[in-house]
């Protein structure tokens, strides 16, 4: 909930390491875009009533619905401490409510109108559970949202890492090196992730500006690996990260998969530099937004392998990244992530 509360003007240390770690020296562009994206859907809002000389909100909003248990048989559960936080600018509150003996609950008398959002929220056998956004206009004051909890899995084996998506782009004087880990979970139980057995990614040696961009819960950066308590719940979840390296002239890259990993698709950026893979092999060529990229593939990796890149000729001096490279890099990262996804099916 960190997040969504900056996303409304609260203040916070930095881009969600929280000091654990170091941050980019820029905004990297998928950070950006995030940014950028819920700036326009805020703006895109009616303006606050008070904004426009009218009434300022009224309390006569609603949120109901049920707390479900989706691991078969489906059913309801009753007696749920269901959380509601009301996130404004600059504050945020919280009520509760206990779900009835058909799993239902409501939230009555909430302001309606403004810029403000609600999070329903509640925890079932050490899991938390969060919903989206909820936005209460004058147009549609009441919302029904169920929230959706599942039994827990009896090992990590419920889940796997599908796929690996690399891109690293190369500047003068420094690697940048930004990853998405697809994990999918074909059960219909949530894998528990907590602070004694916490989902990890690590890192390899030398990483410095580390920066967890998206998919995380309240990830840790520290002794050279992210950690999170983010459970893997039935379908698919993705994490999204970056660091730099710094330019040598021959440089290692390094994905060590501690759970292994189906497929690791990696796009670089063709910079001039000689690239040779250990355990992936190059598969040719694409183009995103303009900019080149050799295409490298590898998988299934075994629970415990590492594949990697090395490259040569990497180009000294300062590290300047400027906004265009990331702008593009984010790009990059959406459409070649597709384009792994399309080249995986079709293979298959």
């Amino acid at each position: 909930m960190e997040a969504k509360r900056r996303a409304l003007g609260r203040s916070d240390p930095g881009p969600l390491d929280r000091g654990r770690g170091r941050s980019l020296p820029r905004a990297t562009g998928a950070a950006a875009l995030l940014g950028l994206a819920l700036a326009a859907g805020l703006a895109a809002r009616p303006a606050p009533a008070h904004a426009l000389g009218r009434p300022a909100p009224s309390a006569r909003g609603e949120i109901a619905g049920r707390v479900i248990d989706r691991t078969a048989p489906a059913h309801a559960l009753p007696g749920r401490v269901v959380r509601l936080e009301i996130v404004e600018r600059g504050s945020s509150a919280e009520r509760r409510a206990v779900t009835d003996a058909r799993g239902r609950f409501a939230f009555t008398g909430l302001p309606v109108g403004g810029i403000r959002v609600f999070l329903l929220a509640t925890e079932y056998r050490g899991v938390p559970y969060e919903s989206g956004q909820i936005v209460l206009t004058p147009e549609a004051p009441a919302r029904s949202v169920d929230l959706t909890v599942y039994e827990p899995a009896p090992d990590r084996s419920a889940a796997r890492l599908a796929l690996v998506f690399g891109v690293i782009d190369v500047a003068r004087g420094g690697i940048r090196v930004s990853t998405i880990q697809r994990y999918e979970n074909a059960t219909d139980r949530a894998v528990p992730a907590g602070e004694r057995d916490p989902l990890t990614v690590p890192l390899p040696r030398g990483a410095e500006a580390v920066s967890p961009l998206a998919g995380w819960r309240d990830p840790r950066v520290a002794d050279g690996r992210i950690t999170d308590v983010l459970p893997l719940l039935p379908g698919v979840t993705q994490v999204a990260y970056a660091y730099a390296l710094e330019a040598r002239a021959a440089a290692r890259v390094p994905w060590r998969l501690p759970d292994g990993a189906g497929d690791v698709e990696v796009l670089v950026a063709d910079a001039g530099v000689r690239v040779a893979g250990d355990g992936l092999r190059f598969v040719g060529t694409v183009t995103e937004a303009g900019h080149r990229y050799q295409r490298w593939s590898g998988g299934p990796v075994p629970r415990g392998g590492e594949v990697s890149l090395r490259l040569e000729g990497v180009p000294a001096g300062q590290d300047a990244w400027p906004a265009a490279v990331a702008g593009g890099l984010a790009i990059v990262l959406g459409g070649g992530l597709a384009h792994a996804l399309r080249t995986r099916r079709a293979r298959s």
